[in-house]
């Protein structure tokens, strides 16, 4: 019964008996976390990077320049894990930056040579491990995983 003492409907009464271990949010979350600890093992073993830090480099890679607010939004990362991020890669000579002339509050990021390096060699690791992880699933599951992820955040955007 709810509040007003009226039945609940058998979709809410069936989720009030589900333990937290199948509920969608626990489950992305521990998939999340899984997929990460995988990730990070295998960037640091092919380049010595960070997932954040490959997110970053991924992400500059295949447009040549691209600006730091973009990053943020293309990647759903943390504006300061973001930008602390962008600091150790511009020290570490992977990352170049500058000011945009039109804005001089926007910064362009674009791979040294050594980023390009980086970029171009832990690709086809990244690829590879794309391809592994699809590798049990049907290209129609794998088209109803994205549906129902952009469900999801749709969902969360509310």
């Amino acid at each position: 019964m709810t509040r007003d003492d009226t039945p609940a409907s058998p979709q809410i009464q069936d989720l009030e008996h589900i333990p937290l271990r199948a509920y969608l949010t626990f489950r992305i979350s521990k998939v999340h976390a899984k997929l990460n600890a995988q990730a990070t093992r295998i960037l640091r073993d092919a380049s010595g990077i960070t997932l954040s830090q490959w997110r970053v480099i991924a992400l500059i890679g295949p447009h040549g320049t691209t600006r730091s607010a973009d990053l943020i939004k293309e990647a759903a990362l943390d504006k300061g894990l973001l930008s602390r991020n962008i600091k150790t890669l511009v020290e570490d000579g992977i990352v170049a930056t500058k000011t945009d002339p039109a804005d001089k509050r926007v910064q362009i990021l674009s791979l040294t040579e050594a980023g390009q390096t980086i970029f171009e060699k832990t690709l086809p690791v990244t690829q590879a491990r794309q391809a592994n992880l699809r590798a049990d699933l049907t290209p129609d599951e794998v088209e109803t995983f994205h549906r129902v992820l952009d469900k999801l955040e749709e969902a969360a955007d509310l």
